[in-house]
């Protein structure tokens, strides 16, 4: 890859991981820019055997995993969490019959 290509596929990389997807957005958008200036400089011989378009699939497909992923451990996080509330304690989501509030 080329060397802004790499700078720019790290950071979309990093913002996917972290759940930046606002971020991996516009990142995502100034990497097609590079990788369009990239193919532009390829004369019709490069473009043949150049593996930017196998490079830049590899990278969409990799942050389409990492999302579906992603996504999947969110749905299971929130499910347990569903599941405590659901059957925590009836004295946590109750006032305690024998506290006495005290008025000032």
């Amino acid at each position: 890859m080329h060397p802004q290509l790499d700078k720019i596929a790290h950071k979309f990389r990093s913002a996917i991981l972290a759940g930046g997807h606002a971020d991996a957005a516009r990142i995502s958008t100034e990497y097609v820019e590079a990788l369009r200036h990239a193919w532009d400089a390829l004369d019709a011989e490069e473009r043949v055997v150049s593996e930017l378009p196998k490079q830049s699939r590899e990278l969409l497909d990799w942050a389409r995993a990492v999302t579906i992923t992603q996504h999947i451990l969110a749905a299971e996080q929130l499910a347990i969490v569903e599941k405590i509330i659901r059957y925590r304690p009836a004295d946590l989501t109750q006032a305690r019959p024998g506290a006495v509030e005290v008025l000032v």
